[in-house]
């Protein structure tokens, strides 16, 4: 029996595009014994409508094919920026130096001849794939390493004390990157606080990157309108969404928000938001939980954003909970399913207990991990408690 090398400790999904269904199969077997999970195509363009809904951790294709041969398929892969970052192999008997130059000077990571022993090609698989996984935890160190230097952070320390209400805030970032998710608090005085969260939209380092200049937009904002004693929220969104929307440096680039006031003398919160997904809103006098969606558009889609403003009647254990789309993003099929239904029935049964928060933190925060995260996940919980 033929023993192939040991893959990464987690499943890595290969796109294998081969004409030829004997070698196809023969691959796609050796693949799935070595521990990946294969997903065969035929043809390239198979390959790509495949790519749109399933982004694999390398492809493997084939040169000579009918159709679309593998250079042009390569071209194509290119051209899409959603799946241009995938790494790219080629395996095919031609082999010629003119033409192994070519398929690397399109970015392709190897070059492997269909006559290589198969458990050599999987061993050349293993490490292509090692290497990656090796840099993708320097870069991971690099980035750390420079926000520290920089002293720049989109999660804050601790949470901030308002009189009323209990505030408790969680984040992780998906599979350890520093990511696009940002949440802050500004307190104003003894009365006023803000408290934000947003998601530029993004993956790894360039969401990151980005979610600095979003940050200062937004905290300048809210300070200046403050200044004005200028506290309608709609106002201070469409400031922020305009200073984005102007900035050359933030073209094409996107970010949800939800944005809230506290307000300790009424004990109401006011709200509005950017494209972000609908509150979870718990009414401890009926029990009954129900959602608060907004109607604005993403900061920087267009120069109106269309804001509106709500208000949020707080009673005393009335609790409130604002989430990025990475706690509804759930993994189905090889793919990524959001469950917005599925996230409310789960955090729901914990909701108007005692220590609710811990509960959720517990039972439902501490189980996302690298098998199951497809996005940064970010919570804030609010809850309104009886003041003397």
């Amino acid at each position: 029996m033929i023993a192939f090398p040991t893959p990464p400790t987690d499943v890595k999904k290969i796109l294998l595009v081969e004409d030829s269904k004997v070698f196809g199969k023969v691959v796609e077997h050796a693949l799935t014994r070595a521990g990946y999970q294969c997903i065969l195509c035929a043809t390239a363009a198979e390959a790509l409508e495949s790519l749109v809904l399933k982004a694999p951790d390398l492809i493997l294709s084939d040169y000579d094919m009918p159709g679309m041969n593998g250079f042009d398929f390569r071209q194509a892969v290119l051209m899409n920026p959603n799946i241009s970052d995938i790494p790219f192999v080629f395996l095919t008997s031609f082999t010629d130096n003119k033409l192994v130059l070519e398929g690397l000077s399109m970015y392709a990571l190897d070059f492997i001849n269909k006559e290589t022993p198969i458990p050599v090609i999987i061993s050349k698989l293993n490490n292509i794939i090692k290497s990656l996984e090796n840099e993708h935890s320097r870069s991971i160190r690099e980035l750390k390493v420079a926000a520290e230097t920089l002293d720049v952070k989109s999660i804050p320390v601790r949470s901030p004390q308002v009189t009323g209400f209990h505030i408790h805030f969680w984040h992780k970032g998906f599979r350890g990157y520093p990511g696009g998710d940002f949440i802050d608090f500004v307190q104003v005085d003894s009365r006023f606080c803000f408290a934000f969260l947003g998601d530029i939209m993004g993956k790894k380092w360039k969401a990151w990157f980005f979610t600095f200049g979003f940050l200062s937009y937004i905290r300048a904002a809210i300070r200046f309108c403050v200044l004005d004693n200028d506290f309608e929220l709609d106002t201070i969104v469409h400031k922020i969404n305009k200073l984005v929307y102007l900035d050359e440096s933030l073209e094409n680039i996107l970010s949800s928000l939800s944005l809230l006031l506290l307000d300790t003398h009424t004990g109401e919160i006011h709200y509005t938001g950017a494209g972000d997904l609908p509150l979870i809103h718990f009414n401890a006098e009926t029990g009954q939980t129900t959602t608060v969606q907004s109607s604005g558009l993403l900061l920087g889609l267009l120069e109106d954003g269309l804001y509106d403003k709500q208000t949020i009647r707080m009673k005393p254990g009335d609790q409130l909970v604002i989430f990025s789309d990475g706690m509804i993003d759930i993994p189905s099929k090889g793919t990524k399913k959001s469950d917005y239904p599925f996230f409310v029935e789960k955090i729901s049964q914990y909701l108007g207990r005692a220590e609710s928060f811990d509960l959720i933190k517990k039972n439902v925060l501490e189980g996302i991990d690298d098998t199951n995260q497809l996005d940064d996940a970010s919570i804030i919980f609010i809850e309104k408690y009886e003041t003397a």
